[in-house]
């Protein structure tokens, strides 16, 4: 009864890790999108590396979504499930922090305090969850 446990809370743990993955797909789009108006000039230029790239994501997305569903099964039979998420949780908060600042910085755009206040948050959690994970592991 306990492994089935572990195993329903490991798919759980993979519902909202591909949830977040797709967020973060559509936030990579918007992220390149910003990073090509200050570089490229040329519409049509654009337009197909937009295509390419978004192409790109998706099988990238796709490989990620299948590796994390693997790695999580594998947390349930190592006992570190949790960690794993947290990790994963990490890297993905971590990712999210870059799509949001590096425009902002290309573009020289004075940050707000409700900006500053998110980007804090998602660079803090990123960090916390990232050490919380890697220092349990250790342990």
């Amino acid at each position: 009864m306990r492994k089935t446990l572990a195993y329903i809370l490991c798919y759980i743990f993979w519902i909202i890790t591909t949830a977040t993955m797709f967020l973060l797909f559509l936030a990579g789009r918007e992220f390149y999108l910003k990073v090509m108006a200050f570089f490229i000039r040329d519409r049509w230029v654009g337009s197909a590396i937009d295509r390419f790239l978004f192409v790109g994501i998706a099988i990238l997305w796709l490989a990620i979504v299948i590796y994390a569903e693997a790695y999580y099964r594998n947390g349930v039979k190592k006992g570190d499930l949790i960690q794993r998420f947290l990790y994963i949780t990490g890297i993905e908060l971590l990712v999210l922090f870059v799509f949001h600042n590096v425009p902002l910085a290309l573009a020289r755009i004075a940050y707000t305090p409700l900006e500053i206040t998110i980007a804090l948050a998602e660079l803090g959690g990123a960090i916390a969850l990232i050490f919380v994970a890697l220092k349990k592991r250790v342990v």
